[in-house]
């Protein structure tokens, strides 16, 4: 009779800087089998994510999520006025697949989350009104060689009468993070992702000047010359605001002469939300467990 043996997906994840300890993820697997013939062994596995100052692991095949803190997004405001460069952020997939598994995973977008616990979805990654991320354009994709995030992909375009969509995720899907059969002392594997966010508030407008200079040589000679330059003006980036708000001060006093001596002022103040409550936005990875055996159908559990 053959024996079958099935493993679950386990996850082990360390932080940023420690993917490489493999002796914490051996300490994580587990079997379901009471009974395991180590010949028949398809495999043992690790799958997990992490960024700064977060560690997520997957106890069964389930997916994982990390937040891109909304502390993060809020640094798109630095970008006003004439500054343009892209904030980045990063995060890491890491696992191991031992035997003839290997691991698969695909990356989509969890909702937006509050502080206070409420969330909304980003349906087709369309962020909610008068938050930053509504006015920004966010796209998550693979780091390059070195995990270099500069070079940012171009976002897909825009048909007539859609949304403007916020978040864009670009080659997501289908990922390899180990083929079947491929890494027999279990080393774990990493892969970086980066998130590249741009404030699509840019400079309200360019102001031409121009100059002229003409002066008389010792000679009696005339001459002359002229300059060009465009000035780009914009106001700081911020949210919409919530109002303008109205101060009157006024004050009088009697003189020695007693004369009565009375002045006032007013002014107006802008107030603008506070940055600091801006959502984060949940990542999510979902591993799938792919084999050496075409007949295995990829899937949360490796099965022989």
């Amino acid at each position: 009779m053959r024996l079958r043996t099935t493993l679950s997906l386990t996850a082990a994840i360390v932080g940023v800087m420690t993917f490489g300890v493999v002796s914490t993820a051996n300490a994580l697997w587990t079997v379901n089998d009471a009974v395991v013939v180590p010949e028949l062994r398809s495999g043992a596995l690790t799958f997990g994510a992490s960024a700064e100052s977060q560690s997520v692991l997957s106890a069964s095949g389930e997916p994982v999520e990390i937040a891109l803190p909304g502390t993060e997004i809020a640094q798109v405001l630095d970008q006003g006025g004439l500054r343009t460069e892209p904030v980045i952020w990063r995060f890491e997939v890491a696992g191991a697949a031992l035997g003839i598994a290997g691991l698969d995973y695909d990356i989509t977008l969890g909702p937006q989350v509050w502080s206070d616990g409420h969330s909304a979805e980003l349906a087709e990654g369309v962020a909610t009104d008068g938050t930053l991320l509504a006015d920004s354009t966010v796209r998550i994709y693979p780091a390059g060689l070195g995990d270099d995030c500069s070079v940012i992909p171009d976002a897909p375009g825009q048909l007539d009468g859609e949304a403007a969509v916020n978040v864009h995720l670009v080659d997501a899907s289908d990922r390899t993070l180990q083929e079947p059969a491929a890494n027999p002392t279990g080393a774990e594997i990493t892969q970086t992702w980066c998130v590249a966010m741009l404030w699509n508030h840019r400079a309200d407008g360019l102001y031409a000047s121009e100059a002229s200079a003409q002066g008389i040589a010792v000679d009696g000679s005339e001459n002359r010359d002229f300059d060009a330059w465009d000035a780009a003006v914009a106001v700081p980036a911020s949210l919409d605001a919530i109002g303008v708000y109205d101060h009157v001060a006024w004050a009088e006093g009697t003189g020695d002469d007693g004369t009565l001596s009375r002045d006032e002022a007013s002014w107006s103040g802008t107030v603008h939300p506070d940055p600091a409550g801006e959502p984060d936005l949940v990542i999510r990875i979902d591993p799938r467990v792919t084999n050496a055996n075409p007949a295995v159908v990829p899937g949360d559990h490796a099965t022989r």
